[in-house]
């Protein structure tokens, strides 16, 4: 006799079932959620663990053999957990590469600023003035550009719709591309 968990498996696995898979998913919320309390990965939040382990559970249940006697939510678990240590490890890895493309920002008294230190300062300075000219929806818009806010937390914190946010984008855009530099000024 299946159990309801093999149940679910099957379904997933042959119609793609989504009530099914969201049963498999919700029942296993808690390992979900003891995951997030060990590992952080910038900018995650909780239904971002989810959206992870809705794609790991739909995975898992393609290429889950429950006749040789293993369980499921171990074999879950161990896959959904080595899903979070790779996007970990490429979180790391981009950090690296961004890393070994910078230059210290550091001038010593004694030391003639290089070009990139002056466009560094230059850009600095820019952004600086275009920040003042930009209401309040357009910076958030911005942090979202930047990728240091989601589109729903830019939602939330304007009290505004997807669709304002990206008209935000669109003046931002316009903004930097139509800016000269005696706009700055």
């Amino acid at each position: 006799m299946y159990s309801s968990e093999s149940l679910w498996i099957e379904q997933v696995r042959t119609d793609r079932d989504s009530p099914a898979l969201d049963k498999l998913v919700k029942k296993y919320h808690p390992m979900i959620d003891n995951l997030a309390k060990h590992y952080y990965i910038v900018g995650f939040d909780r239904e971002d663990w989810y959206q992870e382990a809705f794609i790991t559970c739909y995975e898992t249940c393609q290429i889950f053999d429950g006749t040789t006697g293993s369980r499921f939510g171990s074999f879950f678990k161990m896959k959904f957990e080595r899903r979070i240590i790779d996007l970990i490890r490429r979180e790391n890895a981009s950090k690296r590469k961004i890393n070994g493309m910078t230059e210290p920002l550091e001038i010593h008294p004694n030391q003639q600023p290089i070009d990139g230190h002056r466009y560094l300062i230059e850009v600095k300075d820019q952004v600086e003035i275009l920040t003042k000219k930009m209401s309040k929806l357009e910076l958030t818009a911005m942090q979202f550009i930047l990728g240091k806010i989601t589109m729903d937390q830019a939602c939330k914190q304007q009290s505004c719709t997807p669709k304002k946010i990206q008209n935000a984008i669109y003046r931002l855009k316009h903004l930097i591309l139509q800016r000269d530099d005696s706009d700055l000024s």
